[in-house]
């Protein structure tokens, strides 16, 4: 059945073609135009090939016209190199020819020598790479530029020595500049540094370009500088040196030791009377000749010297640019424009350029060379020339003066060996003292001139409490305190020893009065470091004053003393009701002693101890006021005493001392203003 539908179908289609003959004529057409569209894509490949030819030769083209526009920027680049370079390796022969030929002696040529100098330096100076450099043009100009520099900085530098060497043998042989009695100073340089100060820029150039010749010159400087400073400083050294006074032995002998021992005072170990005050000690006795005294011709000599080294060193580091905040380049020298020469007086910070610090450490060393040997001379041991030198260190540390920090740290130390070396001679002259009992009164030696001695050290040490010297002061000051309290107290251990009642009371005496003078003396000075011994010495002087009155006492006073004495030592061992049974002590005793002692023998005993004691004692050092007063003191303390003993050890026996209190307060009064008037 399928097969009989397929055939039916196949049959209605042929049947329907073969009934139109217009479908052959469409069919002829679609064949004709799908020729033709196959023609028209041969056609279109053609094309499409073509103009992917043209493309590619478009494509080359653009290319080709952007390596030229490169090739000619680059060449437009390098004609302005060539030209850039052919304008800075070709100077001018007027240029050149300025440069050696311009007079260096007028401020014009200078100016103009300056500007050539600025043209070649940056010719010199400019930096080329390796193929520029190794272009035949410029090694030639290079080769001429360098000769012209080399033969500049001959020329100048042989024109600069000169200059200096002129200068300085003019300052030299000028009599004018000798000092003068009427005016101690050294005058400044300013003639000589205006001069040199007018190539300042150049000596900047010098040191970029050739530093050899730089550090030639600089040398031929420090020579001649060297010359000038050595004639002129040994001129007024020993015109200092002629108005340098002598301390004579006798003035010393009032404030040191070893002067005093020197003189001859040892020979009499205590010296009677107070210490002489009729001039202080650190005033010079000048009888006005105009004379002065080594501190104050040190002080003078630093005075005068100081400023010229601040002023030197900075104008070295100025004008040699070592160190100096001014231009580092010669092309930035507009700067010195607003440099004036006043900046060379003043201090200036320490140099963090460690090597133009050295640098300039070594010439101050060559120009100055000399002053530390000169100064030497004028160097003793007076503390005041330490305390001075101190004060220079610590105002000067911390600038760039090493130099001058340098040479009064030798200075000092020179002044401190010299002053410890004086310090040991005083420590000898003390122990060398002779200090003997046999003379009762008086102030030893050396205690009679320490206080001046430290007055006339305090007086030069006025407002140095934060420097070292106070120290080293202080130490020495302990030191000779302890040696000559050792030197007092070793006769008192010696005389302790001895069962001698004249010896030990000599000992009293020389040490209540030497003790006293010294604590008087000291204290009114008000050395502080000395408190300590002022104080032990008021303790020493109060023992030995009491022990002194007691002593004294006993020979006026012996019997009436040593009853109630054995008293006090019964009460130690008995009742007091049991001492009137002993013999010795008994009532009749006891009345015997009081009928003995009445109030006319104690007014007589006083007047013959007043008289004793004065004989110890000197009114000058105003102790015999002490002195008689601590002994009243004891007089009534013992008279207390006694009635209190007469009451308690003998209460019913109506027995009682002949004088009263007021009796005795009188009594000790009327002695000493009897006396005095």
């Amino acid at each position: 059945l399928l097969d009989e539908l397929a055939a039916l179908e196949s049959a209605n289609i042929h049947a329907m073609v073969e009934s139109d003959d217009r479908l052959n004529s469409v069919i002829r057409q679609l064949d004709k135009a799908i020729s033709e569209l196959d023609n028209m894509d041969s056609m279109l490949t053609l094309y499409t090939t073509e103009l992917n030819s043209m493309g590619d030769e478009i494509h080359h083209i653009e290319s080709q016209n952007r390596g030229l526009q490169v090739e000619t920027a680059n060449q437009k680049a390098l004609l302005a190199d060539l030209e850039r370079l052919i304008n800075l390796i070709t100077i001018s022969d007027q240029v050149l020819q300025t440069l050696l030929g311009e007079s260096l002696n007028t401020i014009h040529g200078v100016q103009k020598i300056e500007e050539a100098a600025d043209i070649l330096q940056k010719a010199l100076l400019t930096s080329y790479d390796e193929s520029t450099r190794g272009m035949a043009a410029v090694k030639e100009k290079m080769g001429l530029y360098t000769q012209y520099s080399n033969q500049f900085c001959l020329n100048f530098c042989e024109f600069m020595k000169q200059a200096i060497k002129y200068q300085a043998d003019n300052l030299i042989s000028d009599k004018t500049r000798e000092p003068r009695r009427d005016s101690m100073t050294i005058l400044g340089h300013e003639k000589m540094e205006e001069v040199l100060l007018r190539y300042m820029s150049l000596s900047l150039w010098l040191k970029e370009i050739d530093p050899r010749k730089h550090n030639e010159l600089q040398l031929a400087y420090v020579v001649s500088a060297e010359q000038i400073y050595r004639k002129e400083t040994k001129e007024y050294l020993t015109q200092i040196r002629s108005m340098l006074s002598k301390r004579e032995i006798s003035e010393e002998a009032t404030y040191a030791f070893s002067a005093a021992l020197i003189q001859g005072h040892h020979r009499s170990s205590l010296i009677y009377g107070s210490a002489d005050h009729g001039r202080a000690p650190w005033e010079f006795k000048d009888s006005g000749r105009g004379k002065l005294p080594p501190e104050e011709a040190f002080e003078q000599i630093l005075l005068t010297l100081v400023p010229l080294i601040v002023h030197e060193q900075n104008f070295i580091s100025d004008f040699f640019h070592i160190g100096s905040k001014g231009p580092k380049s010669f092309q930035d020298r507009a700067e010195l424009a607003s440099w004036h020469p006043k900046e060379l007086n003043g201090t200036r910070e320490v140099i963090k350029d460690v090597k133009a610090q050295r640098k300039l450490l070594e010439h101050m060393e060559k120009v100055f060379g000399f002053l530390p040997e000169e100064l030497s001379s004028f160097i003793d041991q007076c503390v005041g020339m330490i305390a001075r030198i101190e004060k220079y260190i610590k105002e000067y540390e911390k600038t760039s003066q090493e130099f001058f920090v340098k040479v009064m740290k030798q200075a000092r130390a020179q002044c401190i060996t010299i002053f410890e070396r004086f310090m040991v001679e005083q420590l000898k002259a003390i122990e060398d003292t002779k200090v003997t009992t046999k003379k009762r009164k008086g102030i030893v030696l050396f205690i009679k001139i320490f206080p001046r001695f430290c007055e006339r050290i305090e007086h030069s040490m006025a407002g140095v409490a934060s420097l070292e010297i106070r120290d080293i002061v202080n130490r020495a000051y302990e030191t000779l305190v302890k040696t000559m309290f050792d030197s007092l107290e070793a006769i008192a251990r010696d005389v302790s020893s001895i069962n001698d009642d004249k010896e030990q009371l000599n000992v009293h005496i020389m040490i209540l009065e030497n003790m006293h003078h010294f604590h008087n003396e000291i204290r009114m000075r008000k050395i502080l470091v000395l408190d300590p011994y002022t104080v032990y010495a008021k303790s020493s002087y109060e023992k030995h004053l009491e022990a002194y009155a007691r002593k004294v006492l006993q020979k006026p006073f012996s019997k009436l003393i040593e009853f109630f004495d054995g008293i006090d030592n019964l009460l130690k061992t008995s009742a007091p009701e049991e001492v009137g049974f002993h013999m010795r002590y008994s009532k009749e005793s006891l009345k015997k002693l009081t009928e003995h002692y009445t109030a006319r023998e104690i007014k007589k005993g006083l007047e013959q101890l007043y008289k004793r004691v004065e004989k110890h004692f000197t009114e000058e050092e105003g102790l015999l006021r002490v002195v008689w007063g601590i002994i009243g003191q004891v007089v009534i303390d013992n008279h207390k005493h006694f009635i209190d003993l007469i009451n308690r050890c003998y209460p019913d026996s109506n027995i009682k001392l002949e004088y009263s209190l007021s009796d005795l307060q009188n009594f000790i009064k009327v002695v000493h203003e009897g006396r005095k008037s």
